[in-house]
């Protein structure tokens, strides 16, 4: 997944907060999967839907980062999890250096 930085016409060609190369969210291999409530596989395994499977990516500092695309494609799940309202089944998610998972609710 790649992102573009657009700077904005001010007039005086400056940003209140610039980019930087300050990677303030980093998210690798995120993925979160549902338990599907009906249906058994051949070898008894719940079957499992999965909502997000592998996300990776960066925002720096200053960066604005959008994430788009089709109904039902993870986007929800995918913000629910980076914030912690949603438990990761794997991946990691870093905020300025620090495991989201190791951080405390409050």
């Amino acid at each position: 997944m790649t992102t573009q930085v657009q700077e904005a016409n001010t007039g005086s060609g400056s940003h209140l907060n610039p980019p930087t190369d300050e990677v303030i969210l980093e998210v690798r291999g995120l993925k979160k999967y549902f338990p599907v409530s009906r249906g058994w596989s051949l070898f008894g395994e719940r079957s499992m839907l999965k909502a997000i499977d592998g996300v990776d990516f960066d925002v720096r500092s200053g960066e604005t980062f959008g994430l788009v695309g089709e109904s039902g494609c993870g986007k929800t799940t995918t913000a629910k999890t980076i914030l912690g309202l949603e438990p990761a089944t794997d991946g990691n998610v870093l905020y300025s250096g620090i495991d989201i998972a190791d951080m405390k609710k409050r």
